[in-house]
């Protein structure tokens, strides 16, 4: 995770709420009748579902990894029987049928609410929606819980991350966040930190972007310690990504840097605009791709 969104779905909650409870509502009351030894993954289903529907509506990343552990407490009580229940689990919370085009609460409905423009996983890939006459597109949604592994979560809206297909499908695929800890974009402070590397001494970077620039790299590390951000450099490959992004990089650095010394230059008489010469509101720097590269970039020059 390069950005945090942590108030990306708030404009979504109600209604996202109304249609999680009602989907759960119709299930309980179509199957009060389906309680007996004859059926008792069924049984063992119903009651799993009752117990965690408050979790499920939560916003709270401790109810989910609650949800988990009575999930898979019920996986292991059944023994043999457990692929019928999580079978079973997977009908109520059935992520198709919330992806499918049409009227009234959708994937479409709900991405168009999302504040994200921009990859969290990456932030160097779009991640909006268009609906228009002559087609449609929307960001994925990936699952940070991998709704596979825990079906209960499918539709849990601070479990579905808006992101590009390849940090979603290519990269992330099936790996388990639960068992490996990642940054969550939806509930962690920001921690992957960019800079510009001409091998390893600081003091060259400069005579190395005038004269060879193919040495100088775009590094990431974790600003603080800890195994979620190195979880999430590998998995994502950032560093790998972003070392194709040096031309991007080293352009920023100039133009921040070129601007820099035309402000202290007394004798041109007009005045500057930072954000319009550069295209780049430090201020705002989420809504633009790469904006957390350019962030840290801006401001190394300007310590």
């Amino acid at each position: 995770m390069i950005s945090s969104i942590v108030r990306n779905w708030c404009d979504a909650e109600a209604e996202h709420r109304l249609y999680l409870s009602n989907l759960m509502k119709k299930y309980f009351m179509a199957n009060e009748g389906f309680r007996g030894p004859q059926m008792v993954y069924k049984t063992v289903a119903y009651y799993f579902i009752k117990n965690v529907e408050k979790l499920v509506l939560s916003h709270d990343r401790k109810d989910f990894l609650l949800s988990i552990e009575l999930f898979i407490k019920s996986k292991a009580d059944l023994g043999e029987a457990s692929a019928l229940f999580v079978k079973a689990v997977e009908q109520v919370f059935n992520y198709k049928r919330f992806t499918t085009k049409g009227s009234g609460w959708n994937a479409y409905a709900l991405c168009r609410k999302s504040k994200a423009r921009i990859c969290p996983y990456c932030n160097h890939a779009y991640a909006f929606t268009v609906q228009s006459d002559s087609g449609d597109f929307r960001p994925t949604l990936d699952h940070f819980y991998y709704k596979d592994e825990y079906p209960h979560l499918a539709l849990t809206l601070y479990n579905l991350v808006p992101s590009c297909s390849s940090c979603n499908s290519s990269l992330k695929g099936q790996a388990d966040f639960f068992e490996v800890p990642h940054l969550n974009p939806l509930f962690d402070e920001e921690n992957i930190q960019f800079y510009l590397s001409a091998g390893g001494d600081p003091t060259e970077l400069v005579e190395a972007i005038q004269s060879r620039r193919a040495d100088v790299l775009v590094k990431a590390k974790a600003m603080r310690a800890c195994s979620e951000s190195e979880s999430s450099l590998k998995t994502f490959v950032i560093n790998e990504r972003y070392e194709t992004l040096s031309v991007e990089a080293i352009d920023f650095y100039l133009a921040k840097r070129n601007y820099d010394e035309a402000a202290l230059n007394t004798q041109l008489d007009f005045v500057f605009d930072e954000a319009t010469l550069l295209r780049f509101d430090r201020a705002s720097y989420s809504k633009y791709l790469l904006g957390k590269m350019y962030a840290d970039i801006y401001d190394a020059l300007s310590k």
